[in-house]
């Protein structure tokens, strides 16, 4: 068997494994049954079993308890890789739960003296500002609010697109995004936040403010984004000193 097959073959027995837990055939706190039964009822082999459980534990869908077994986790982590731009329900998705949102608001605003720098507009200049709490298998997990220039996205086109992609919306009018700069700042839920993600004031959060644009260049949107720390697991490509030239002495 080839390298790309055995790949393929334990990413496919993950995803089979994901979507049992997904359906309620294993719920939380479940012990699943023994590698050997198990094999044997997928039909496949224990060490293709392994890697893909170890795919599982990796994404936080599983957890294995030396001399115990392994177990479906209470509440597994979604995966935000920050060397890919992609929207927030794709991420979801991703994790194999249903992306929501709710609580969606969509307004005319003023540019705060922050909006206005990001996006390269005078301070109290329109903007289209949507607001909106993405959940998870209808957990609230993100406190989201984007900023776009009203010439470029007004705000009935940026309220049409609450329940989709503001990126596609943007991509139809000629702005397709081409990358994102993000600053993650650890963060405490305060105030509406709190009350918006459903969670006690001071639950912990990771922030990030993010700047998106073209491939010319022109910021498109800018987001904020507040995300809950027990339900995310954030990781970024990071080049060694060895990868452009830099002087490594």
């Amino acid at each position: 068997m080839t390298t790309l097959n055995r790949r393929s073959l334990r990413h496919s027995i993950a995803d089979g494994l994901r979507e049992r837990v997904v359906a309620g055939e294993f719920g939380p706190g479940d012990r699943l049954p023994g590698e050997p039964e198990l094999a044997r009822s997928l039909g496949v082999s224990r060490s293709s079993l392994r890697a893909a459980i170890a795919l599982l534990e990796e994404d936080g869908l599983l957890r294995r308890l030396h001399g115990s077994g392994t177990y479906v986790t209470d509440r597994p982590l979604m995966r935000n890789d920050l060397s890919r731009n992609f929207g927030v329900s794709s991420m979801i998705a991703a994790m194999g739960l249903e992306p929501g949102t709710v609580d969606e608001t969509c307004a005319a605003e003023p540019a705060s003296p922050e909006v206005a720098s990001a996006l390269g507009i005078e301070v109290g200049e329109p903007t289209s500002m949507l607001r909106r709490v993405r959940t998870a298998g209808g957990r609230r997990v993100v406190d989201e609010t984007d900023w776009c220039r009203s010439d470029l996205l007004s705000p009935p086109a940026m309220a049409a697109a609450a329940q989709g992609s503001v990126y596609a919306a943007l991509a139809e009018r000629g702005a397709v995004v081409h990358h994102g700069v993000a600053t993650i700042t650890p963060d405490v839920a305060m105030g509406d936040v709190a009350l918006r993600l459903g969670v006690p004031r001071g639950t912990l959060l990771l922030t990030l403010w993010q700047v998106d644009s073209t491939a010319g260049g022109a910021v498109a949107m800018v987001s904020r984004e507040h995300h809950l720390a027990d339900a995310f697991e954030i990781s970024v490509y990071r080049r060694g000193p060895g990868d452009g030239g830099e002087d490594q002495t």
